[in-house]
């Protein structure tokens, strides 16, 4: 017998999911973002109402609100695709938007064993 496992599933590496279809970094990623945005948006706007403590308290369940959103378009986007695969698909919709530079290479040619005479 040896010491070594033999088999180990590939899940069994795999980051879990803790939450609407969001692994941890994911959700802690989408936390911050989230407060980042809806926080000062909601204090600012509640400020201009004279009740800024409501703004943070506004800012915090729109922040949840909004993970609650993205974990099920998360969970849509990552059914029955492999793992990484809506990473790729958030980068390539950044970069049709023109939001990102274009890194990707995206594009369908076909191949031929010889080398091309001019």
């Amino acid at each position: 017998m040896s010491s070594e496992i033999e088999f180990i599933p590939d899940r069994l590496n795999q980051e879990p999911v803790i939450f609407i279809g969001m692994t941890d970094s994911e959700l802690r990623l989408g936390a911050v973002v989230s407060v980042l945005f809806w926080v000062p948006v909601c204090l600012l706007f509640a400020a201009l109402l004279g009740q800024a403590i409501l703004g943070i308290a506004a800012g915090v369940v729109l922040a949840l609100a909004s993970m609650w959103f993205v974990g099920r378009k998360l969970r849509v986007l990552k059914r029955g695709k492999p793992q990484g695969f809506h990473v790729l698909a958030i980068t390539a919709f950044f970069e049709d938007a023109g939001l990102k530079t274009k890194t990707m290479i995206r594009e369908s040619r076909s191949w031929d064993v010889r080398r091309a005479r001019r």
